[in-house]
């Protein structure tokens, strides 16, 4: 599949209508519906992509248009995404109804992708900053420029994607150094290290 067109089927005439297509020229390998508006994509370049149509916006050009909302390399070719879990939902966890779709790659890789409320993806994004600064990959690899977007036509920086592996290394850390990212990341106190910990087990209970 070359980039990403959504089609709307007329009965009454027997035909299919492009409704709304993606700009960005891109190999698809999965491909999957995240809810009635958002779409996540993966492709040739180990690439996971996620865009949103738009069906509020002002003109009609704009309305026909899949706007590009994150980009995230994973380094591994997808070939499939499907709704579902690896693990039983705790019915009080605050994350218990979050959406959750799992993919696989050609080498037996299995990786989730969640859908989180708006306020656990900032929390979580300014965590995944600071943690940059401190972890450090296999001989000092750089995290950013492993998680950049990366193709034959672009290179851009990862956007609008936690990487849950990076982020659950913050309960991997003593205890006196995470201390230390917390009140680096929130120096105004709004998190503390005992609540974010909380925050990033119950992150880690969705797989």
């Amino acid at each position: 599949m070359n980039s990403i067109t959504l089609l709307v089927y007329k009965a009454a005439e027997g035909s299919l209508e492009i409704r709304a297509r993606d700009q960005e020229s891109k190999w698809l390998t999965a491909l999957a519906l995240l809810d009635d508006d958002t779409y996540a994509a993966a492709d040739n370049s180990c690439n996971l992509v996620a865009v949103r149509k738009n069906p509020d916006a002002a003109t009609d050009e704009e309305r026909a248009r899949l706007e590009v909302v994150g980009r995230f390399h994973t380094g591994e070719f997808i070939n499939r995404i499907r709704p579902g879990s690896l693990v039983m939902r705790l019915p009080d966890s605050e994350l218990g109804s979050v959406l959750t779709f799992l993919y696989g790659g050609v080498n037996g890789s299995v990786g989730l992708l969640a859908s989180l409320p708006r306020d656990w993806f900032e929390m979580l994004a300014a965590l995944q900053d600071g943690l940059k600064k401190v972890i450090y990959g296999v001989g000092g690899f750089d995290h950013e420029s492993w998680r950049r977007f990366k193709d034959e036509r672009r290179n851009e920086a990862a956007s609008n994607f936690i990487d849950g592996d990076l982020v659950e290394a913050f309960l991997d850390l003593p205890p006196e150094k995470a201390r230390e990212v917390v009140a680096s990341v929130w120096p105004g106190g709004e998190f503390s290290y005992e609540e974010v910990s909380r925050r990033v087990e119950e992150l880690q209970r969705l797989h």
